[in-house]
């Protein structure tokens, strides 16, 4: 078992209007006045982010900065590697996306334990839909195209969503290009499979430690046919947090989104994603979402809450 995680922090900055410049003696030329109010009213409206161009107002909230993803990653993996937090998010709602410029108000819920049924779990929303340690997929949910992972020119076994598989070759297909070689470790899982999976944890280490390091039965992003835990082809299982800084855990950290696979849950962000750091554990979400994922750098659960409501 690793340590208490730290407590993922939020900066928070405020935006505040610049101020009226200081009289002067001298005459200023009428050209120059109007360089310098043109520039002045740009400065006080406008303010560039790593996604674009926010209108700024004198009414307008604080925005909330949340901290770079690392390397990690995870999901209801079947090892001792999870940590929670029940430390509160900063308000997401002000931070936009690429394809959002006016995302909702929309708070990331704190860490708890809960079975509140999951929103958007039509097969077909397989990308939007939220699995965390509150909301949990419907009794009964199994993914109805599940194909062996093998089609995607990958050993290990296991089945994912046929929705998957032409991207998942893709990346297969570059990181043996780019002499990176991998596997996998799990893929699909049923509610049947976590349910024995978390009775074991919960068995040898107490209920409530279990909940720190797996995902209850409904909870875990494997049911949905989506996610994968990736480990090196040959090698045995990745659940340490060296994978994070193997050559196959980088190449996939700096890369993967690029197929359209995000990392659910990167370190340092345990108050986020109520899970610890997993560098193996990655989410299909199709490429244009993980592109909008990765540029905001947000967590995969924080994008997915504050997009919850929107098409």
């Amino acid at each position: 078992m690793n340590g208490r995680p730290e407590r993922a922090q939020t900066n928070v900055r405020l935006v505040r209007r610049a101020q009226p410049r200081a009289r002067s003696s001298r005459a200023v030329p009428p050209t120059i006045a109007i360089v310098v109010i043109t520039v002045f009213v740009g400065a006080l409206f406008t303010r560039s982010t790593g996604s674009g161009v926010v209108i700024v107002g004198p009414s307008d909230p604080p925005v909330a900065s949340i901290p770079d993803r690392g390397a990690g990653g995870g999901g209801a993996a079947e090892h001792p590697a999870k940590a929670t937090s029940s430390v509160p998010s900063a308000s997401l709602g002000a931070l936009l996306s690429t394809s959002s410029p006016a995302a909702p108000m929309t708070p990331l819920p704190v860490c708890r334990y809960a079975d509140e049924p999951a929103a958007r779990v039509a097969y077909d929303d397989w990308q939007r839909t939220i699995v965390d340690t509150t909301r949990r997929l419907p009794k009964g949910y199994v993914p109805p195209d599940l194909v062996p992972v093998s089609r995607a020119g990958l050993s290990g076994g296991g089945t994912i969503r046929r929705v998957a598989i032409a991207d998942l070759r893709a990346l297969a297909t570059a990181a043996r290009n780019a002499g990176v070689r991998l596997a996998v470790e799990s893929a699909y899982r049923s509610e049947a499979r976590q349910r024995r999976t978390f009775a074991s944890w919960a068995r040898s280490s107490g209920e409530a430690e279990a909940r720190r390091f797996s995902a209850r039965a409904g909870h875990s992003e494997h049911q949905l046919g989506t996610a994968i835990d990736f480990k090196a082809a040959g090698a045995g299982s990745p659940w340490t947090q060296a994978f994070a800084r193997s050559r196959p855990g980088r190449w996939l950290a700096a890369n993967a989104w690029r197929f359209g696979w995000i990392q659910s849950y990167p370190s340092g962000a345990q108050a986020q994603t109520c899970y610890g750091d997993e560098g193996w554990h990655y989410r299909y979400v199709g490429r244009d979402i993980a592109a909008e994922v990765h540029a905001t750098r947000l967590t995969l659960r924080a994008w997915l809450w504050i997009h919850r409501g929107t098409d």
